[in-house]
């Protein structure tokens, strides 16, 4: 058995949250089994009270500060799990914007996740289903590149393309989403995980559906998009090849949050493949050079960074405060207000208190950067790969 790691707790906490009061879905959540309630016949209802006294002990002290980080945590949980409201009326409620209650709402969470972790002594605690044998875990997940987000229509419509000769060998017609699905068209998604399960779980289907057809439907969740691929033919149960094939595609989902499911029966064959929608990430660039502005704004073409430029730092705090971005790349040697003080100007307004900053200069000053507020470093002159792991290194999915 596999011990649980903390980042697929947080996760199980966050899908339980999303569940709160759905009996069903707590009953099959494996936080039952982590917290030892999985037998009791009020699983549901006793799995709800563990998480909802957790949120109430995160409740600061009546005195402290409403701008307190406690109660920025506490009431990011209450009102968006417990009150059930929705992400618009919470952003109002605590009069904050939508992408800035993101970012409390993934802090707040491990922050919950943090708690029960400790209260329940969960550290070592095995999965609660059979883990993989370290072998079936190839060492090629490691060199995964970084994901770039694509639009679902293009990665779908790419995946047919290459799937071509696959339908040829096996006479089967290859159906894309209907024409009803034209708002998951641009969705934004994980696209190599995306493109090389699809295909691992064509490779299976196309044999299944020899002399008939295969097709794609597709579904916008919360905060996740669902793709399916059915095949209606009649068929048996899978194979050991067909297994292994479904696993290296379950291998890719579960790389960037997402799960395979996959049936096949008297019915025909069924994958349903659910993949986190990948919102862009929003970068504000602060030099005074409009050659690096320029450079770094065509350096994030095709990728899931938004890049803003300006070339006044005196404006820097301003923007930041109206465009709320989620990372701050900062030079140091500018005119009139260098990057040091900007540095100094941001970690102090609570607006930007805790947003990521990357300072990027020519100087190798890398642990002052540091030790002066930053959260990483560039020196210069910075390629397109460094731009973009640095900027990942710092992006929060």
């Amino acid at each position: 058995m596999m011990a649980l790691s903390f980042d697929t707790f947080v996760g199980d906490v966050r899908r339980a949250l999303n569940h709160l009061y759905d009996p069903d879905e707590l009953r099959r959540s494996p936080l039952a089994a982590a917290f030892g309630v999985a037998g009791d016949f009020d699983a549901a209802a006793t799995l709800q009270r563990i998480l909802t006294d957790a949120v109430e002990a995160l409740r600061p002290a009546a005195d402290d500060p409403p701008q307190a980080r406690g109660w920025r945590i506490y009431d990011a949980l209450f009102y968006r799990y417990i009150r059930g409201f929705d992400r618009d009326v919470v952003a109002d409620q605590l009069g904050i914007s939508g992408r800035q209650l993101r970012r409390e709402q993934r802090a707040a969470l491990e922050a919950l996740a943090q708690h029960l972790w400790l209260a329940h002594d969960l550290a070592g605690q095995p999965l609660s289903a059979p883990a993989a044998e370290p072998a079936d875990a190839p060492a090629w997940l490691e060199d995964l590149p970084p994901e770039r987000p694509g639009e679902l229509q293009a990665v779908l419509r790419a995946v047919l393309e290459l799937a071509r000769p696959l339908a040829r060998q096996w006479n089967v017609r290859l159906v894309g989403l209907p024409a009803e699905a034209a708002a998951l068209a641009a969705l934004p998604v994980p696209q190599t995980a995306l493109r090389h399960a699809l295909l691992s779980v064509l490779g299976v289907a196309a044999p299944r559906a020899a002399g008939g057809s295969i097709h794609l439907a597709g579904e916008l969740l919360a905060e996740t998009v669902a793709v399916e691929v059915v095949a209606a033919q009649a068929a048996g149960p899978l194979s050991a090849e067909e297994r292994a094939s479904l696993e290296v595609a379950q291998q890719l989902m579960a790389v960037v949050g997402g799960q395979l499911a996959a049936e096949a029966g008297a019915d025909g064959f069924r994958a349903r493949l659910t993949l986190p929608v990948l919102e862009p990430v929003h970068v504000l660039v602060v030099d005074d050079n409009a050659d690096t502005l320029q450079l770094f704004a065509r350096y994030a073409v095709g990728t899931r960074y938004a890049v803003t430029g300006t070339r006044a730092p005196a404006e820097a705090l301003r923007l930041a405060e109206e465009l709320e971005p989620d990372i701050i790349v900062l030079d140091v040697m500018m005119p009139d207000l260098d990057g040091w003080e900007l540095l100094a100007r941001l970690r102090e307004h609570p607006a930007t208190d805790r947003t990521a900053v990357i300072i990027c200069t020519v100087l190798p000053q890398q642990a002052l950067a540091l030790g002066l507020g930053a959260n990483a470093f560039l020196q210069k002159p910075v390629t397109r790969e460094a731009f973009l792991a640095a900027l990942d290194g710092q992006a929060r999915d």
